[in-house]
């Protein structure tokens, strides 16, 4: 055999090893291609209606494996496509909230169908091709046209810690109305006068809202359109009772700690009654709140509610009371009703005609009735040694419960 040349064995010994390289690398290929994220974005838009207007809404993306690394929204009427929001994350996000605002868009103002799309890329690497994609598109109804709204009641003086009244009309299009006062919405209602779109919302000028601020009519469609308007108003206002209550040691040794139970223990004195008379407070506050958050277009109530037979006004709406133990203020706290002192089992009286929406224990107010009187008014009954009534029951004025 001459020197420099293959044999036949050689060859195949050779071929045999590349055909080898060849199946490891197409073998790992695929391994490669198995092990990477081929997963698309999760894609949601906040819109609660098919609705779309100039208001805000948000965007939801989530792509847990590889994160998101852009997002685009963009809106498409008569074949032209507007860009609304875009960007781009160096740092691919797990989970993405954009808020869209169409306002500096150039979308025309003309109703009609339109598409909303979003398209999502999330971070997986695939060589020389991009993410995983997802485009949402979602058919909505371009709305721009805010309802109308007009002011009928002419006068409206409210005290501090009061209740006001404001008559109005909306047209056919609105589906919320009602007052807007600092953080406080109190919701309209129709359905009292002859004319349909005539409605009537009762407002509160709370205690604890700034004099500064003014009470505004809302009137909103099911697209977001929002139409406001102001009425004359003038608020008297009112200075509320500043108190001192000196806390005795028997008193939070007994009916406090026993509020508490099993977690009194390791507290000192003044530790359990802040746990009671602010922690406790805010929790009970917070029930009585979602219990009246309901609203009733219906009034049940006729007339003036009736205050307690018999009864004296120990403590009045919104006093303020700051206490005092060992000689040192350990807490404050408003006094969000009337104290009234009558004998003791003293039978309670309905202020007035109301369905009965609560009755239970409940923290620092004892046995607690919740009378639901229509249009967003309730009464609280506290303190009480049993119940003659059950949630849900009809009660008339001045029926004992």
């Amino acid at each position: 055999m001459l020197s420099g040349s293959i044999s036949r064995h050689q060859r195949g010994i050779a071929g045999k090893a590349i055909l080898f390289l060849l199946i490891l690398l197409l073998a790992g290929a695929g391994a490669a291609r198995f092990l990477m994220d081929w997963d698309k974005p999760e894609v949601k838009v906040g819109l609660s209606t098919d609705y779309f207007s100039l208001k805000p809404f948000d965007v939801f993306v989530s792509d847990k494996k590889s994160g998101i690394s852009s997002v685009q929204v963009s809106l498409e009427k008569d074949g032209q496509r507007t860009q609304l929001f875009s960007k781009t994350w160096d740092s691919p996000q797990p989970d993405v909230v954009v808020t869209v605002d169409a306002k500096g868009a150039n979308i025309g103002n003309k109703p009609g169908d339109a598409m909303l799309i979003v398209k999502a890329i999330d971070g997986a690497e695939h060589y020389v091709l991009p993410g995983n994609a997802t485009e949402l598109k979602q058919p909505v109804k371009l709305d721009f046209k805010p309802p109308t709204l007009e002011v009928l009641s002419t006068q409206h003086y409210v005290n501090q810690g009061g209740v006001g009244l404001v008559i109005y009309s909306v047209s056919d299009d609105t589906v919320v109305h009602g007052v807007k006062i600092g953080k406080r919405f109190f919701p309209g209602y129709g359905g009292h006068f002859s004319d349909p779109h005539i409605q009537m919302a009762y407002f509160a000028h709370a205690y604890d809202t700034p004099a500064s601020e003014t009470p505004v009519l809302i009137a909103e469609d099911a697209a977001g359109n929002r139409r406001k308007a102001s009425f004359h108003y003038r608020l008297r206002p009112k200075k509320f009772r500043e108190r001192t209550i000196e806390v005795k040691d028997s008193f939070v040794k007994g009916k406090i700690t026993d509020l508490l139970g099993g977690l009194a223990e390791g507290l000192t004195d003044e530790q359990i009654f802040i746990k009671v008379n602010k922690d406790m407070r805010a929790n009970n506050e917070a029930r009585i709140k979602r219990i009246t958050s309901g609203h009733t277009n219906k009034q049940y109530w006729q007339g003036n509610f009736n205050q307690l037979s018999n009864s004296k006004v120990e403590a009045n709406f919104a006093d303020h009371r700051s206490y005092r133990f060992h000689g040192k203020i350990i807490n404050d706290a408003w006094h969000l009703g009337y104290d009234l002192s009558v004998t003791r089992h003293y039978p309670v009286e309905a202020a007035n005609n109301g369905v009965v929406v609560y009755a239970d224990d409940n923290g620092i107010y004892g046995n607690t009735i919740i009378i639901d009187h229509g249009m967003g008014l309730y009464t609280l009954y506290g303190h009480m040694s049993s119940f003659g009534v059950a949630k849900g029951d009809a009660v008339k004025k001045k029926q004992i419960i």
